[in-house]
């Protein structure tokens, strides 16, 4: 498949919440996406200073497979690695742990465990397919001594019900020995593949793995968020109808949601290979199984719960509602190339409007103070947000990035009406890698240039905040 380069921006802002509430001084985030990126929405903390960024990919030109075994080496060959993956799929379907689990080296212990901790957490996953398939065989090493080597990528294809339209993958690095002629495959090495592969998951990591289905939410949590979970699990599936409820632009949004509960601060950057350091929630993208297209059909959320778990139960449903909202519209988005328009105050300004549409102006807090107060300190804006500043690292700008994005979409639902929010926001993303993406679906949706829209949101802003 082809490379693909996710950038990590560093962004701060705070998060507007009714007065009643208690959390402030947090932002949600979304990864500019480059060239063919997979872009991740995050919930972020409130003083990051640096970005980071990951690049990673396989080429498909890697070493050929390695030849049919003969008679005089222990050679391993194409067909030998298909038919391992195949009996491994077999052994997870007809739940059959002993099987699953032989097919590492038992001189290696601790890969043992953990085969056996993965298929003890993927049989509590409802899963509508799963198997494993051989993608490409990057290194082979001819017989030395009796023994060859192969490293290949496998990719785990997977479809949770409710969460995932079609089946989507996570890649693996395997080394895979055998030893004598006809010896028996094993493998003596797991990692994540190259390629982006959003590796680990919570099956991979986690010992013990809670795992709780509604209807519109599958929810994993390791043993420092297992109670959050059980207890909040109610009240996210209300999170996801409340979000589903709400969009009216069409087919196509993802039909559930697979979100990760974790306080571990060290196991929640390195869940699904996000490592976002500076976010304390995040929306991964996850390509279809077998495809690169630009297009993302499905998402994992990722929340550390640290700082949820004495608060009021609302302040975590607005985290939850805003990534869910960006999850529920991510299939529709073109990421295929490089954004040629700032749109990303479309974004979050969604995320953040969706999450607190139920609120009047009147009642939200921003920062700790009242809109009116805030706006008063900051003034009225004479143009949209740009991209670098709704993803500062400047905490202060970014910030006031998001205040004003929010505030657009409140604007454009007020003055338009919420349903005309949800064309434009699809028209921005269907179209997102445009020149004129924005200006084009304020002309198609609204009826205006962006000029004028920007000359009303000023005036909105000035007369009802």
């Amino acid at each position: 498949m082809a490379r693909r380069t996710r950038t990590v921006w560093a962004a701060s802002a705070a998060l507007a919440v009714v007065a009643s509430l208690a959390v402030s001084g947090l932002a949600s985030a979304k990864d500019h996406p480059g060239h063919g990126a997979a872009a991740a929405k995050a919930l972020v903390s409130p003083h990051s200073t640096s970005s980071t960024s990951s690049t990673s990919g396989t080429s498909p030109g890697a070493t050929p497979p390695p030849t049919t075994a003969t008679s005089t080496d222990s050679s391993i060959s194409y067909a030998d690695l298909d038919a391992f993956a195949a009996g491994h799929s077999a052994a997870l379907k007809s739940k059959n742990r002993a099987g699953f689990v032989s097919i590492v080296d038992p001189g290696h212990p601790d890969l043992v465990t953990s085969q056996g901790q993965l298929y003890d957490n993927l049989q509590k996953i409802p899963f509508t397919t799963a198997k494993y398939a051989v993608t490409m065989v990057d290194e082979s090493t001819p017989a030395q001594g009796g023994t060859s080597t192969a490293t290949v990528t496998v990719a785990f294809d997977h479809q949770i019900t409710g969460v995932d339209s079609v089946p989507v993958e996570e890649r693996y690095k395997w080394t895979v020995q055998r030893t004598g002629l006809n010896g028996t495959l094993e493998v003596t090495a797991i990692a994540g593949a190259t390629s982006e592969h959003n590796y680990p998951a919570p099956w991979d990591d986690v010992a013990g793995l809670t795992v709780l289905t509604r209807p519109k939410v599958v929810i994993m949590a390791d043993d420092t968020s297992a109670s959050f979970a059980k207890s909040h699990a109610d009240a996210m599936e209300r999170d996801a109808e409340y979000d589903f409820a709400h969009w009216s632009g069409g087919s196509g949004s993802a039909p559930g949601f697979a979100v990760f509960l974790t306080a571990d601060r060290s196991r929640y950057e390195g869940i699904y290979s996000q490592n976002r350091a500076e976010s304390v929630g995040v929306t991964v993208p996850i390509a279809a199984a077998g495809k690169d297209d630009g297009f993302y059909p499905s998402s994992r959320i990722a929340v550390d719960t640290t700082q949820y778990k004495n608060v009021d139960p609302a302040d975590a449903d607005i985290v939850f509602k805003h990534e869910m909202a960006h999850a529920m519209i991510g299939p529709f988005e073109d990421q295929s190339a490089s954004s040629g328009q700032d749109h990303l105050w479309v974004i979050e300004g969604f995320a953040e409007w969706e999450s607190q549409r139920m609120y009047s102006t009147e009642e939200l807090l921003y920062d700790g103070e009242t809109l009116h107060t805030y706006l008063g300190k900051h003034g009225v804006p004479h143009a949209l947000p740009t991209d670098s500043d709704v993803y500062s690292s400047n905490s202060d700008t970014s910030a006031l990035g998001y205040f004003y994005s929010h505030m657009a979409i409140r604007y454009m639902a007020d003055e338009y009406g919420a349903d005309k929010v949800d064309q434009f926001v699809l028209a921005v993303y269907k179209h997102a890698t445009g020149s004129t993406c924005v200006d084009d679906a304020m002309k198609s949706v609204l009826g205006i240039t962006t000029d004028q829209f920007t000359q009303g949101f000023a005036k909105w802003l000035h007369s009802s905040v």
